[in-house]
């Protein structure tokens, strides 16, 4: 490779962390500071500002002083916008904010004036901030009154002394005003974590009883609809592909912030529990009669804080409401009863028609979770619902600072060096979002209603271990028995006692057992087989309904019925998974077809994607315990395009023969064995000769975690990639069935005796201990999926990605 010297003036730049040469010996790949991050982010809020700045300056759409409407042009055309149109929607806005009745009203990002004209004479008191000092100076000589004030301030400036000075001038009851409004702004935003941080300071700021109006945001998931309309209106008689490819491009090259109602409520979740408030969220299309951008792809979201009760409507579907629909939505909201009407096809009844029909008695709301569906709900205060039942959706958004930092990047390392080179950014704060977006759209199905199956699982699994142990006689109020005295009253073999006392655990947590003073156990609650059965009854086809492999459910129900054989050892795990010719079936969908595994896959496969264009050629993979090869489906999928030596791994010839099976027709995949408890130089992969080590669910299989990372890390090159997916909590379901398998053989030992788990007998470490030992074994943590709020994040399953320092 040709020398790097060169590249020092750049690795000096405080805003480059690292500048290397790619194997192309052309390309000049960059790694951005944290202190880029930072002031790039700086940058972007100063280019709107000047933008902006020019915009209101120029005043071409400038038509009264309540009605400057300029900058506001169709995408499409590229002309103004009508200005009757105009004048609805900004109608529409106050009509909005006016309906929640504030006092003391602080805006951010108020622009020409269009809100504050029509609001101030309202209210007792109205703030206003921009990040255009011209539009900031023009209000504040043309528009200042008593109760009136300006500052020039960005949005992440609401608890600002500054913006604070300019609430108490304009009388604020200490200084908070009851309604912070954000309308036709986020779009300016630098992306999703400024715009967490300014929900999170507008929630802790706004008094009790107030709301948060985010207004007029550009809806991430009609983004594609959004560009073909454009690419379709400039070239109407273009090749349907050919507008597709624009509209892509276009897409990618969106330089605006766009997220939708399950992100928000997302973020306002976040904010919630770290202000300690509550938050209430509606969610409201725009009802103008005209059918433009504006309404199409737009959204209004009211944030209510802190909200006093509200009444429960009585939900009823669209499709329920008998003859003429339209009539009797009418007719239920006469009523005068609390009822919600949801499943409204936006394209058989626009929302202007549904505020004809419900006029002022009801709410017209969005469909949080569809945007092609609408909603009416009576009372109208009834319409926003606690934001914890919209975030548990995945969220979207389109987040421009991640494209504006490389091309600044890339700016700044030409002018650096001097000479045209070709740039590329080694994105280490784009894959994330990437890998979070990937597995979002692998997921296939709603994962929110995955989390409630996992618990109806894990509770036939508690009483199933409740029902194994009634032999032992522990239901009797005076029989009291030692961890030992109760496996041998069940016979339990003894290379799975360590199962049974991990029973004990669980069932004096869920209340089922007592643990006495002296560590003996009593007074458990009886239950029968045929109670743990009923239970389970219908749990198969309930979770294949969301995307839950029946057949995987149905192993799981089967070995917790038989729980008393496999504990003891007249049954083994292997028996009942690979038993029959639907074993396969069964593993694949343990390890793939769910939801979980699919989220995780996807992350899996765009990771890898990111590896390929990073390192290599050809890419040095090594999959560990690859299995079923449930994720060397995906991994395998994103590297098809690219040169690479993919290792498939197991310890079973079994598995390695399926793997053959499966996968031998890849170019560059081969197979063999390789044992994660034994030397892992000294099974023929050298140290430092792999740019990823990848695995699923076979760390926990380590009798020494620190001694495994230490030597699989051993084996990456520097800036190698770790990859894995682990468990991160124990699972009642795994407890009562695949974790027979983890059983040690008589005369093995299943853990070392310094192993961090070996003092509780747990198979798993938690997310933080992982992350531990990872740094301690020299791999530097990059990030987990899914995140914490993620709804998916209760099933305990992880990826992590570590890089070799």
């Amino acid at each position: 490779m040709p020398s790097d010297d060169f590249l020092k003036p750049l690795r000096d730049h405080p805003w480059i962390d690292d500048a290397r040469l790619a194997p192309d010996g052309t390309t000049v790949r960059l790694r951005p500071s944290a202190s880029a991050r930072d002031d790039l982010a700086a940058e972007f809020l100063e280019h709107w500002g000047e933008v902006y700045d020019w915009t209101y300056s120029e005043g071409e759409g400038r038509h009264a002083d309540d009605l400057d409407l300029s900058g506001w042009r169709a995408s499409d055309t590229g002309r103004p916008l009508p200005v009757r149109h105009m004048r609805e929607w900004v109608d529409h806005t106050v009509d909005l904010v006016l309906r929640l009745h504030p006092r003391w009203i602080l805006e951010l990002g108020c622009g020409t004036g269009l809100l504050m004209y029509r609001l101030r004479d309202h209210v007792a008191g109205y703030v206003g901030t921009d990040v255009a000092g011209a539009a900031v100076r023009r209000l504040d000589a043309d528009a200042r009154r008593p109760g009136t004030a300006f500052a020039r301030a960005a949005a992440h400036e609401a608890a600002s002394p500054h913006v604070e000075a300019a609430m108490r001038a304009a009388g604020f009851p200490d200084a908070r005003p009851d309604c912070v409004l954000l309308n036709s702004v986020t779009q300016c935003f630098p992306g999703t974590a400024y715009l967490a941080a300014v929900i999170r300071d507008a929630i802790a700021l706004v008094a009790p009883g107030g709301t948060v109006v985010v207004g007029d945001v550009r809806d991430a998931r009609l983004l594609s609809d959004f560009c073909r309309w454009v690419e379709h209106a400039r070239t109407p008689g273009a090749d349907p592909a050919e507008v597709a490819r624009r509209a892509a491009q276009r897409a990618r090259r969106e330089p605006e912030l766009l997220f939708d109602p399950p992100l928000l409520a997302r973020l306002a979740a976040q904010a919630a529990a770290e202000t300690g408030r509550t938050v209430r969220m509606g969610v409201h299309p725009k009802t103008m009669r005209d059918d433009t951008e504006l309404t199409r792809y737009r959204f209004d979201a009211v944030l209510h804080v802190d909200a006093a009760p509200r009444p429960t409507p009585r939900p009823v579907a669209w499709d329920e409401l008998p003859g003429d629909r339209a009539a009797a939505l009418a007719g239920l909201t006469f009523g005068g009863a609390a009822v919600s009407v949801h499943g409204i096809p936006r394209d058989r009844l626009p929302a202007a028609r549904l505020r004809e029909i419900v006029g002022e008695r009801a709410a017209v709301v969005a469909d949080p979770a569809d945007p092609a569906l609408l909603g009416v709900v009576t009372p109208p205060e009834a319409a926003a619902v606690p934001v914890d039942e919209i975030a548990g959706r995945p969220g979207t958004a389109h987040d421009p600072f991640v494209p504006f930092t490389a091309r600044r990047l890339a700016e700044v390392a030409r002018a650096v060096l001097r000479r045209d080179v070709t740039i590329e950014i080694d994105a280490e704060t784009a894959l994330p979002e990437r890998a979070a977006r990937a597995a979002a759209e692998a997921t296939g199905t709603d994962p929110a209603r995955l989390p409630p199956f996992l618990r109806r699982l894990d509770g036939v699994a508690v009483l199933a271990m409740a029902s194994a142990l009634r032999p032992a006689g522990l239901t009797r109020p005076e029989h009291r028995l030692t961890a030992d005295e109760i496996a041998d009253a069940v016979r339990a073999a003894g290379r799975h006692r360590w199962i049974l006392r991990r029973w004990l655990d669980v069932l004096v947590t869920q209340g089922m057992l007592v643990r006495h003073d002296d560590g003996a156990y009593g007074g458990l609650r009886p239950v029968t087989r045929r109670e743990a059965a009923a239970a389970a009854d219908g749990l198969a086809a309930d979770g294949a309904r969301i995307g839950y492999p029946a057949e995987t459910t149905r192993f799981m129900l089967s070995a917790m019925a038989r729980l008393p054989e496999l504990l003891r050892d007249d049954l083994s795990v292997r028996a009942l998974l690979f038993g029959d010719d639907d074993g396969v079936d069964t593993a694949d969908g343990a390890y793939r077809d769910n939801a979980v595994n699919r989220y995780l896959n996807g992350a899996v496969a765009e990771v890898m994607r990111w590896a390929q264009r990073n390192q290599g050629p050809p890419l040095r993979v090594l999959e560990l315990g690859a299995g079923v090869g449930g994720t060397t489906t995906d991994a395998l999928a994103a590297l098809a395009h690219g040169d690479v030596d993919y290792l498939f791994t197991d310890v079973s010839r079994y598995f390695l023969t399926l793997g053959r099976e499966r996968f031998g027709a890849h170019p560059g995949v081969r197979f063999g064995t390789f044992d994660i408890n034994a030397d892992a130089a000294a099974q023929g992969v050298p140290r430092a000769s792999l740019d990823v080590v990848l695995s699923a669910n076979v760390l926990h299989n380590a009798r020494h975690i620190a001694k495994t990372l230490s030597g699989l890390a051993e084996l990456l090159a520097p800036g190698g990639l770790f990859v894995f997916v682990e468990t991160s909590r124990e699972l009642y379901s795994i407890l009562t069935s695949m974790q027979f398998l983890m059983s040690a053989h008589p005369g093995e030992q299943r853990l070392h005796p310094d192993d961090p788990r070996a003092d509780d007998e747990r198979v798993f470490l938690s997310e933080d201990q992982w992350l531990a030992q990872l740094e301690d074994a020299g791999l530097r943590p990059w990030f987990t999926l899914p995140r914490p709020d993620h709804p998916l994040a209760e099933a305990g399953l992880r990826l992590f990605v570590a890089r070799r320092a």
